[in-house]
């Protein structure tokens, strides 16, 4: 499969060389050195788990080379830290490095009633409380003509620990007998041709990436699966500045063997010995166990929600095994030029100041066939400040059919 994957890049980008006069010529330089850095702390108060502090650190090209480093660090009733970092050279300007690494001591997991597009209300969740959410990540990313034709390989490991099940407001309605531990080895392929005028802000051009994901869960219990996702991107030049990008993303789960799906095993293995007269606890054990049996039979493919797509609602909203989304963004450059600014605790060299309008698509099913018979969308505006270190600040608010949302991120959505 990964063979095959790599043919296809290799393929397409050697056709398209063929004419490679109508390919735009690179505006910029692609490996940016600029150095830059951001500090804030910011106040959280979540339900189920307290208040605290998160402290947010960047450094971006350290030491004028093209390494970013970034930190979240969590204080309060919930502590943890992440640690990450990207773009670190391996190898003159073809070879670099990234690295995620979590660990956090509290965290709250929604939980949908049932998988697909069709399912719940904005509020027809419950919460999963886990006193354990660590991950570690490695990427290795080979690239080659000024980040034309890019190639990846990540490693990951998860490992998680759910103590109880709350309701939407965090209040207790069951904790497990045991506290159900979990945990999940992943690696994945990607590759990536970009034919644009400039990786970190294209606005002309075109990009396409594919990508393969193996699950290779350890525990028989859960399913043996692998997804494909697809990534289609048009940027097209609206005048001497603007740009409307256009998206069509697809993310497929391919099961090679189901995993346990006997339901009074299921209940076995969670272990919430729920009282006969308790509906609340029968009703959130019953949820879990369907959707572990569609998860164990179906896989499952990229979610929609949060901060990429669909961005009205939560993170990991709709989620199934197969997942579709069509998407438009018109990027107004309204303010094109070099300024440097440092305000103590944010650093950086503004080259443009950028309003955006969005509007999005997306689908969720269990089977392909079922694709597009219904639909979630979003729409909304966003305001992004473009830095030479090659940083995108991005502030969105989007709105859609469960409400608002609102994300700060440092990165294009796509």
């Amino acid at each position: 499969m990964c063979k095959s994957i790599l043919f296809i890049i290799l393929f397409t980008y050697s056709g398209l060389c063929l004419s490679y006069d109508w390919i735009p010529d690179r505006r910029k330089d692609q490996n940016p050195t600029e150095p830059a850095h951001l500090f804030v702390p910011l106040p959280y108060s979540k339900p189920g788990i307290g208040e605290g502090f998160v402290i947010l650190a960047t450094a971006t090209n350290v030491n004028e080379s093209t390494a970013d480093l970034s930190g979240i660090f969590v204080t309060g009733d919930a502590k943890g830290n992440i640690i990450n970092g990207s773009e670190i050279p391996l190898y003159s300007d073809i070879l670099f490095f990234d690295f995620y690494l979590q660990r956090i001591n509290r965290a709250m997991v929604n939980h949908y009633s049932i998988r697909g597009i069709s399912n719940t209300e904005a509020d027809d969740y419950t919460l999963l409380d886990a006193s354990v959410s660590n991950t570690n990540n490695i990427e290795l990313n080979l690239t080659f003509f000024e980040r034309r034709l890019n190639l990846y390989y990540s490693y990951t490991t998860s490992e998680y620990q759910i103590d109880s099940i709350r309701d939407s407001n965090g209040v207790i309605i069951t904790s497990f007998g045991q506290p159900y531990t979990g945990s999940e080895t992943r690696d994945s392929f990607r590759g990536s041709i970009d034919l644009t005028d400039d990786y970190l802000d294209p606005r002309k051009g075109f990009r396409f990436d594919v990508a393969y994901q193996n699950n290779r869960d350890v525990d028989e219990k859960e399913a043996d699966f692998y997804t494909l996702d697809y990534s289609l991107l048009g940027y097209v030049p609206m005048g001497k500045l603007d740009t409307l990008v256009l998206n069509y993303y697809q993310s497929n789960a391919h099961v090679q063997r189901q995993g346990n799906i006997d339901p009074i095993s299921i209940r076995a293995e969670l272990a919430l010995n729920c009282a006969p007269t308790d509906t609340a606890c029968l009703t959130a054990e019953q949820e879990l166990v369907d959707n572990f049996i569609n998860a164990r039979t179906n896989g499952t493919s990229t979610s929609l929600g949060g901060d990429l797509r669909l961005r009205s609602f939560p993170q990991g909203r709709y989620q199934g095994a197969h997942t579709a989304f069509v998407g438009a963004e018109y990027r107004w450059n309204f303010k094109q030029e070099a300024k440097p600014f440092d305000y103590y605790i944010w650093k950086d060299i503004r080259t443009s100041l950028q309003i955006a309008f969005f509007a999005e698509i997306g689908t969720v099913a269990e089977t392909s066939a079922q694709l597009w018979d219904e639909t979630r969308h979003s729409y909304g505006a966003g305001f992004r400040l473009i830095a030479a270190s090659g940083a995108v600040y991005r502030f969105d608010f989007a709105f859609g059919d469960e409400g608002a949302e609102q994300i700060l991120i440092f990165e294009y959505p796509w």
